[in-house]
């Protein structure tokens, strides 16, 4: 895919996330869109990632050979453009490589803060680096339930 392709496919995406912001019904529940399963594959070394986002605000990521562990926080609310700040802690890890290609894994007490972006059908989402299209992977797609 080409890089205007891809900027093409994530201002959509945003356009259209940010035109539904406003109808949708997102509170840090039992219900919340982050909740789930998701996955994607990194194209430069078809390595597959899987994010699953518990509940209880944990989460289990498989990346590669790497099992890590996590505990996370999500805003309630988007930005007014559409992007939910997630706080994320690593918790366990096995240490093992992960699909980023870093050896050792990723260490316990990491903390990252992200940006996630859903698509409007709820079955999609970005992770950003920060509130912006810039700086982003994906899109993740949900795993059937």
């Amino acid at each position: 895919m080409t890089h205007y392709t891809m900027k093409t496919i994530l201002v959509t995406l945003l356009a259209l996330s940010a035109a539904t912001v406003a109808s949708a019904n997102v509170g840090a529940s039992s219900t919340h869109r982050l909740y789930g399963k998701w996955t994607w594959t990194y194209a430069k070394n078809d390595c597959t990632e899987v994010y699953d986002y518990r509940m209880d605000n944990t989460a289990v990521i498989t990346s590669g050979e790497e099992v890590a562990e996590s505990r996370f926080t999500i805003a309630e609310k988007p930005d007014p453009v559409g992007f939910y700040r997630v706080t994320d802690v690593v918790t366990k890890s096995n240490g093992r490589m992960g699909c980023d290609g870093e050896p050792g894994g990723t260490p316990v007490g990491h903390e990252a803060t992200i940006y996630i972006l859903f698509h409007p059908r709820r079955d999609e989402m970005l992770i950003c680096q920060r509130p912006s299209l810039d700086a982003c992977m994906g899109p993740l797609r949900r795993v059937s339930r």
